[in-house]
């Protein structure tokens, strides 16, 4: 029986009913999605877009820095030893005339001397603290060295013997201190070049990695586009995929042509430019080594030995190898010529000089000095001079060939960093363009 005031339910309620109204879930909604997913890929362009855009800033630096500032101060290290060890060879050649000095060898002397100063001078304001160091040491043996010369020519003129040994005390100088730290700036200097190529012809690793991600992401993000809306295309983020390939497209192909001009590594036109010169500091230390054994009179075996070893140094013992030998591998066919006209010439000199020991060594002095000294275009100096003029004009053709790639590399990105920026406005914009129609519908 029922009750009176008691209602009785004739069903039970339902869980969700007797369930407590929900104020939020934990799932989250399609709008909040596409808001977290559309400014993940804009983090991530701008991302990309601020990697690749450091790294061709970076190697435009690079190269800008190789053409202008690294090169031309490899340049003037070069020019710094050149200048010195031929105004070493200068002066001891002058100083076997037996009829008075040349003018022309004394012409010769001075123009190397002031050759060398002007590019001390030059090269003490680019240089690093290690470079610097050397380049004091130039600096401040370098009048010690003129004295004596001037002490030696002295010497020679009022025929006081002591001329002789001035003259070797000069060279010992220039040979042991001076032309060592020379060399050493060169060195240097030759590898800060070296090494600002290699930076500059490295792979993009930052913007690569950004790149791929972002690629990812704009896949990832169509692919749940897709899935919620039930549309199989998106235009705004296949605009924005697109944007991202273009730009992947013209920084292969950029930076392909920029590493493509810019050779590093062994056989490349800076190590050539490396072997040219050391080619050039063993002809000219030869020469000056093959004057003093002349001075010494008899008692420059010491210097004969240097004169053997520079020789087998440049040319090899077999008169094919040694450095100019490794140059002739290395080279273009625009360059062969150079330097082939100097492996001739220094196969050439090589057998003159055999003459002169051979006079020498046989006591008829001054028949060596004759051979040493003599005019025409077969003699001695005659074949030196034309050594000395290849190996300048192979040289100079590898600096040049430094600037041509330098230049060419940097040629290949003009415009890239202004695109890259463009582009990656219009792919945050399309990334926008792409989910803004797509929130819009849940409002």
């Amino acid at each position: 029986m029922e009750q009176p005031g008691v209602c009785v339910p004739t069903q039970l309620a339902s869980a969700r009913e007797l369930a407590p109204p929900r104020t939020g879930s934990r799932r989250l909604s399609t709008p909040r999605l596409y808001w977290l997913v559309a400014a993940g890929l804009v983090v991530l362009a701008l991302a990309t877009g601020v990697a690749a855009l450091a790294d061709v800033r970076e190697r435009s630096a690079l190269l800008t820095d190789v053409s202008e500032v690294k090169a031309p101060i490899s340049v003037d290290a070069q020019t710094l030893y050149r200048s010195l060890a031929d105004a070493d060879a200068t002066a001891a050649t002058a100083f076997l005339s037996t009829g008075g000095e040349s003018s022309d060898l004394r012409t010769r002397y001075l123009d190397d001397i002031a050759q060398a100063s002007s590019a001390l001078t030059i090269a003490l304001r680019d240089a690093d603290d290690d470079e610097t160091a050397r380049l004091r040491v130039v600096a401040e043996q370098l009048p010690v060295y003129t004295g004596l010369i001037e002490t030696a020519r002295s010497n020679q003129r009022h025929g006081v013997p002591l001329g002789g040994a001035y003259l070797r005390e000069a060279s010992g100088l220039m040979q042991q201190t001076i032309l060592p730290a020379a060399a050493g700036v060169f060195d240097s200097t030759h590898r800060r070049l070296v090494g600002e190529q290699a930076a500059a012809d490295g792979f993009p690793w930052p913007a690569a990695f950004f790149g791929v991600l972002l690629a990812g992401a704009l896949l990832a993000a169509q692919v749940l586009v897709a899935r919620r809306s039930r549309r199989t295309f998106n235009l705004g983020l296949v605009g924005a995929s697109g944007i991202a390939v273009l730009a992947l497209l013209w920084s292969f192909v950029a930076l392909g042509a920029s590493t493509g001009r810019l050779e590093t590594g062994p056989g490349s036109p800076a190590e050539q430019v490396s072997v040219l010169a050391n080619s050039g500091r063993a002809a000219l230390q030869a020469r000056a080594n093959e004057s003093l054994t002349l001075v010494a009179r008899g008692g420059g075996a010491t210097f004969e030995t240097q004169f053997v070893g520079r020789m087998d140094e440049l040319i090899g013992v077999d008169g094919t190898s040694g450095l100019l030998g490794k140059a002739l591998a290395q080279a273009e066919d625009d360059d062969r010529a150079f330097i082939e006209q100097a492996r001739a010439e220094a196969n050439q000199w090589r057998t003159l000089h055999l003459q002169v020991r051979a006079a020498d060594d046989g006591g008829d002095w001054n028949k060596a000095v004759e051979l040493a000294t003599a005019s025409g275009d077969q003699a001695l100096p005659a074949v030196f001079a034309r050594l000395d003029k290849a190996l300048t004009n192979a040289l100079s053709a590898g600096n040049q060939q430094v600037d041509r790639q330098a230049d060419g590399a940097e040629g290949a990105l003009t415009g890239l960093a202004a695109g890259f920026v463009l582009l990656t406005i219009g792919l945050v914009a399309a990334v926008g363009l792409g989910f803004r129609p797509r929130i819009g519908e849940y409002r």
